[in-house]
């Protein structure tokens, strides 16, 4: 952006914050649930126009809003377009809903604006310090490279062998009982095997490879995750995509020479982007065997956006049934991932001798003693339909509501922009191991709207991550210079 533009974008920016506010204020008088969500929504707009004052440090906090619109927002929003009207909740749990995703939405922006503040100060005092250590050992990055481009490719057969054998269960049946009652019959140790996959990808790419060389990891990574969608899932695929253009977003904004996303890419993304949202929501009508009745590219585009804001009635339902939660000595939603990894997964059995859940599927077990907010909403609101292998899923909103109020879901909200910026700025620099956490965290980050809080960040808590981690980073040192130099006078990988 030039001077005079970036004035007079910010000007604009500013006036939409006061017209947003106006409307706010406008609600407190009239009590109109229309013109509260109105209020939200030019919130929205506010946030996305934030994110482009400086998109290099927004660009999570841009996706990030995008996916809390789609999935907690867009519901209420297009049936109101359709009929004015809201008759799907009563009153109470649209104000709710409205109010705590506008109270998570300041947190994000607040916590981002920090960050980004202390960040300046930080980086003025260690200037010199970041000029002389910004170059790495070179032969140790390409080390780590070839270990872990080398366990990528002998753990992603594993990886894609457990996806094609749900797929063989999905085909011999409906996706609902495969959701429902789906168990592996693989070894364990190629459970083991295929999540060293993703850990291996994220080694890999952290280290910086060229952009040829990373764009085949991404691709082989999308690739496997395409077998999701015949079996009628689409988020791991989606999210994949997400992962895939903000990589090549952070290392563009730092390789001003080799432009990641130029004009090629930009083509890419603009003639695929209608495919990909028209082929997702015409995944919906495949699964459930549904005749499409109206084949218009817009209705699709609108109703495939209008199946993503299921989440919603997390937030509604959670409202309305909050109280019918089970009452329990000791529950946590908000690190119900962590909890259950440490009490009833495979580390808590070897340290603490306890004993996992006999069910990993929809259950009364996991509904009423489980840390996963998931399972227990979705039994109370839904009941047979539930054990049926349907759900409502979670939000970590709710989460963090149920657990600690309007005041923890503003602080947590306060925390996650926070972190945002600080991953990115990680990002940029040549600090290997952050970088690392950072992609891990970014392969789950953007489906947080409609799950757990701290299932993005409990992998970095897992014997699995830091085990082979460790094992990457150790025999990387060990390889030796003169061992090694013959492959790296060969090609770069």
């Amino acid at each position: 952006m030039n001077i005079t533009f970036r004035k007079f974008y910010s000007l604009i920016t500013a006036f939409s914050f006061i017209f947003t506010l106006l409307l706010g204020v406008s609600y407190l008088y009239t009590d109109r649930l229309d013109i509260l969500l109105f209020t939200l929504l030019s919130f929205f707009v506010n946030l996305i126009l934030f994110c482009f004052t400086d998109i290099k440090y927004y660009i999570i906090h841009l996706f990030f809003y995008i996916t809390i619109f789609i999935f907690l927002v867009s519901r209420p929003t297009i049936d109101y377009l359709r009929s004015y009207s809201f008759n799907t909740y009563q009153k109470d749990a649209y104000v709710f809903a409205f109010v705590i995703v506008m109270i998570s939405l300041l947190g994000l922006f607040i916590g981002g604006i920090i960050s980004k503040a202390l960040l300046k100060i930080k980086n003025k005092k260690r200037l010199d310090v970041d000029s002389n250590d910004k170059l790495k050992s070179s032969i140790w990055l390409k080390n780590i490279r070839i270990v872990s481009l080398t366990v990528y490719i002998l753990t992603y057969p594993f990886y894609a062998l457990r996806l094609i054998e749900r797929l063989i269960f999905k085909l011999n049946t409906s996706y609902y009982i495969y959701y429902a009652s789906f168990k592996s019959n693989l070894p364990y140790f190629t459970y083991i095997l295929s999540v060293f996959t993703v850990y291996s990808m994220c080694v890999y790419l952290a280290s910086k490879p060229n952009k040829r060389n990373a764009t085949i990891v991404l691709v082989s990574n999308l690739f496997a995750n395409a077998i999701y969608l015949f079996i009628g899932t689409r988020n791991p695929f989606i999210l994949s995509l997400i992962f895939s253009f903000i990589y090549y977003f952070i290392r563009g904004q730092e390789d001003i020479k080799n432009k990641w996303i130029g004009v090629k890419e930009k083509i890419l993304i603009f003639t695929s982007l209608p495919i990909i949202i028209v082929g997702m929501g015409l995944l919906n009508y495949v699964r459930d065997n549904v005749e499409v009745s109206n084949f218009k590219i817009f209705d699709i585009f609108i109703d495939f956006i209008y199946k993503q804001g299921t989440s919603f009635g997390v937030l509604a339902k959670g409202f309305l049934y909050n109280s019918n939660i089970a009452v329990r000595s000791f529950t946590n939603f908000t690190f119900g991932p962590i909890v259950e990894y440490f009490t009833h997964g495979n580390f808590g059995k070897l340290l603490f001798d306890t004993k996992p859940f006999t069910a990993t599927t929809n259950s009364i077990e996991l509904a009423i003693k489980s840390n996963s907010y998931a399972h227990n909403l979705s039994y109370i609101a839904m009941k047979g339909d539930y054990l049926q292998g349907h759900g409502l899923g979670s939000s970590f909103i709710m989460e963090n509501f149920t657990d600690y109020g309007y005041l923890g879901v503003f602080l947590f909200s306060v925390a996650l922009g926070f972190l945002f910026i600080r991953m990115l700025n990680v990002s940029y620099r040549n600090k290997i191991l952050p970088f690392v956490c950072t992609l891990i965290i970014l392969n789950n980050l953007f489906f947080m709207p409609r799950s757990s809080f701290s299932e993005s960040f409990s992998i970095l808590l897992t014997f699995q991550f830091w085990f082979i981690i460790i094992l990457i980073f150790v025999v990387a040192k060990l390889i030796s210079k003169e061992n090694s130099y013959t492959i790296f006078k060969i090609k770069e990988i």
